[in-house]
């Protein structure tokens, strides 16, 4: 029998992950549909059931020196008008689905699903977010990079709560996000891309590109990015192509019924010449 766990406080949260294996519902956006029954029936939920929306030390933004931490219970709705979210997770968060899941959807709900089509997991890769992890017996910090492990697939023991997603202060020249889906927000993504610049003296100072829907989790190559960092913008726009080369090796979407391979790895090559021109343009 499936048992349902409404705990007062943070605490008494991690004291029923310590004892029982549980899906976490904060929003539950996500777990519902992968859950869903026929028509009028309740979920299939095939373990216990934790429910955390309610706790408001899981919610909230706050900064300090080690940048902007986002609570697990933080909906989608609340990052984009926060004025401490950074700028382009709000472009992507934008786009998730419609204004009514946003209202109680969660980012780090979002990223928990681990899904390859994750709109805001793109940019979590890109930003360098580190995912804060609690239990009774303390608390670690991942990389998201090494969080995400596959499709549906997470860097979380049983019994430990994933309580903010942490985003260290970056500066940079520039950034873009782009979604390719059916329609412009309340669509499963085909393809996404987000990257960010820097420019100082003409020379390229900051270059990252992170992509979605193209693997099993987010693409971003960081031997690519310091082969471009330090180059002049004339160097990295004699060498355009051979850039476009490299990431579409690391770009290998697959065939499904949202799209086909060959469409997705072209947009995305086309993305990434598009962007390298903003790079060396200063637009």
């Amino acid at each position: 029998m499936v048992e349902k766990y409404i705990p007062a406080s943070k605490i008494e949260a991690l004291e029923v992950l310590s004892k029982h294996d549980c899906y976490i519902v904060a929003g539950g956006s996500d777990l519902m549909v992968m859950k869903k029954n026929t028509a009028g029936l309740a979920p299939k939920f095939d373990k216990d059931i934790l429910y955390t929306s309610h706790i408001d030390e899981l919610k909230g933004i706050y900064e300090d020196e080690a940048g902007v931490h986002v609570k697990a219970g933080t909906t989608l709705d609340e990052v984009l008008n926060s004025k401490l979210a950074p700028a382009l997770l709000k472009k992507a968060v934008s786009q998730v689905a419609s204004a009514n899941i946003r209202h109680f959807a969660t980012l780090v709900g979002n990223l928990a699903n681990a899904s390859p089509a994750g709109d805001t997991i793109v940019v979590d890769f890109l930003l360098d977010a580190k995912v804060k992890l609690e239990s009774v017996n303390g608390e670690r910090i991942v990389d998201v990079e090494n969080f995400v492990l596959g499709v549906r697939k997470i860097d979380r023991h049983p019994d430990e709560l994933i309580t903010e997603l942490i985003f260290p202060k970056l500066t940079y020249t520039g950034d873009m996000w782009w979604k390719v889906g059916s329609r412009k927000a309340d669509s499963i993504s085909k393809v996404m891309v987000a990257g960010y610049w820097g420019i100082r003296g003409k020379i390229v100072e900051k270059f990252a590109l992170s992509f979605g829907s193209v693997s099993i989790k987010a693409v971003r190559s960081h031997d690519i990015e310091k082969e471009i960092i330090g180059l002049s913008v004339s160097e990295l726009k004699a060498r355009k192509n051979e850039f476009i080369e490299k990431y579409g090796k690391i770009v290998t979407p697959i065939d499904d019924q949202r799209s086909n391979a060959e469409y997705r790895h072209k947009v995305a090559m086309n993305i990434v010449s598009e962007f390298i021109d903003k790079v060396v343009g200063g637009k």
